[in-house]
């Protein structure tokens, strides 16, 4: 017990870290974009809602492909880990070309799909321009940083995030308000400075890879294309792929209804997916740690042991869930008041909030469960018939008749949007006690 912990701890802690210091210079960045009222916060969360499903894309190839690092890990086959990379930055940055066109060439007609709001697509155009160039970079970051964390070398991106952030947040201050000769640029300031921070992470990332320090490398061998290689790799990527790719759509598509309901609508999501986010703070580094700690058991055909962990996981992450839900609901008055917005809107994003915290425990159980333990052992496909299912066949309906055919007020939505999450636990928990999900792999 005492050695998984420490083992847990020294994955878990850093990636925890990291992603609370994200969080939270990210809620700083939002507070500044607040300062410049409703339809600039509106605007920057539905560009954002655009790169989001490029993240959730590039998450897919890696959680997918994550499945052969973590188990190669198991063996210490650091050659095919590396190969495994090489393979997975085709596709991402295949990808990031796309979004590159779409957010450069094409940001009004995009933003168009979600508002009528002639300022808000004005506003978000201006501020997709600088940030298309970011795609290229973010992808190439974030296949680096995941597989630093399956390694459990997940210190490396923490303090890398750590620079990464901090530039973005002072730049953020200085171009969004001016300082000295420099003048205020607004919301195109915002987007600068978050190109500018992923320059630095980027560069940090090639640095880091091309010394040669970690198991995490690229040769040239690395960048070679195999095909049979690469068809073993989607078989359990496709599914990961397919997955992330539909849940971002269906989230983008509950933005969708919210953005239809009004721009004062958008905002309040915005603002309460921000605060939200401290929720997922812990249990990135809880995933990631379940990844590896079950995942490297299977590489090892120690299946005892993979069962073991997983239970033990998905058991403190429920207890965890518990505690962070009520610190959101705690401190959420507190937050909700820094930003420049009308009464009826705080009290609107309040409420909002208290239904996040009490839905923490069952939400966080289903990412764990389903990111962490099903996917670790291959059980992609059974993980993204579960997601999809529940996400199109249960909570997007519900959103769109009591958002748009009904009416419903936000706060009502968003428990129709929970009624998904409650769904997808009992599926989940059904398919894990199969135990059919305890499987090696890249053997």
């Amino acid at each position: 017990m005492k050695d998984f912990t420490k083992r847990m701890l020294s994955i878990a802690v850093p990636i925890t870290l990291q992603n609370l210091i994200s969080t939270g210079l990210n809620l700083v960045d939002n507070l500044m974009i607040g300062q410049l009222g409703t339809t600039a916060i509106a605007s920057v969360g539905l560009v954002n809602q655009v790169v989001f499903i490029l993240n959730i894309l590039t998450f897919g190839v890696s959680s997918g492909a994550g499945i052969f690092v973590a188990q190669f890990w198991g063996k210490r086959d650091e050659k095919s880990i590396e190969k495994t990379i090489g393979h997975m930055l085709y596709i991402t940055i295949g990808a990031a070309a796309l979004f590159f066109v779409l957010l450069f060439f094409l940001p009004e007609r995009i933003l168009m799909i979600f508002t009528t709001d002639v300022e808000v697509v004005k506003t978000g155009a201006v501020y997709a321009r600088p940030v298309a160039f970011s795609t290229f970079l973010t992808s190439f970051s974030f296949i680096i940083a995941m597989a630093l964390r399956t390694v459990e070398k997940a210190r490396i991106p923490m303090y890398v995030s750590l620079v990464a952030l901090s530039i973005n947040t002072v730049a953020n201050y200085i171009l969004i308000f001016g300082l000295g000769p420099i003048e205020p640029l607004g919301v195109f300031g915002a987007s600068f400075a978050t190109l500018l921070s992923r320059i630095v992470e980027f560069a940090i990332f090639v640095s880091i890879v091309y010394r040669k320090k970690t198991p995490i490398r690229l040769s040239r061998s690395a960048l070679k294309f195999e095909i049979p290689f690469f068809r073993r790799l989607m078989k359990y990527a496709t599914p990961v792929i397919i997955n992330e790719f539909l849940w971002s759509l269906g989230i983008t598509m509950y933005s969708l209804v919210m953005a239809r309901m009004g721009t004062e609508f958008i905002a309040a999501r915005n603002i309460s997916s921000t605060i939200e986010n401290f929720g997922f703070v812990i249990f990135g580094g809880l995933s990631s740690a379940t990844v590896v700690m079950v995942g490297a058991e299977l590489g090892r055909n120690n299946f005892s042991q993979a069962k073991y962990n997983a239970r033990k996981l998905l058991q403190l992450t429920v207890i965890t869930a518990v505690a962070t839900g009520f610190i959101i609901i705690l401190l959420s008055r507190f937050i909700v008041n820094l930003y420049n917005i009308d009464q009826s809107l705080k009290n609107t994003v309040l409420t909002v909030l208290i239904i996040v915290g009490l839905s923490q425990p069952i939400k966080m159980f289903n990412a764990v469960n389903i990111v962490g333990v099903l996917r670790s052992g291959g059980d992609s496909r059974a993980a993204m018939i579960i997601e999809i299912v529940s996400l199109w066949g249960v909570g997007i309906p519900l959103v769109a008749i009591t958002g748009l055919v009904l009416k419903w007020p936000l706060t009502l939505v968003y428990i129709a949007m929970m009624v998904e999450e409650l769904f997808k636990s009992i599926l989940g928990i059904r398919r894990t006690l199969t135990w059919k999900w305890l499987k090696n792999v890249v053997d």
